[in-house]
């Protein structure tokens, strides 16, 4: 009997940028709120790696 298993592979350096991020977000919130510019920059390169992560996840259903 053949069982046919679909590997799921992480991008482990991936998810691991976007933990970092959403922590220094997090911090530079609670410090100075989100009216600055390196917390803008912060969010863009969180949304830029998150839609990185979750094209990456359809493509292993295609």
């Amino acid at each position: 009997m053949k069982t046919n298993k679909s590997v799921q592979i992480e991008n482990d350096k991936l998810l691991m940028d976007i933990v970092e991020i959403k922590r220094k977000l997090s911090e530079l919130f609670n410090r100075t709120g989100p009216n600055t510019s390196e917390y803008i920059s912060l969010s863009i390169k969180l949304d830029f790696l998150m839609n990185e992560y979750f094209n990456e996840k359809m493509e292993q259903f295609i």
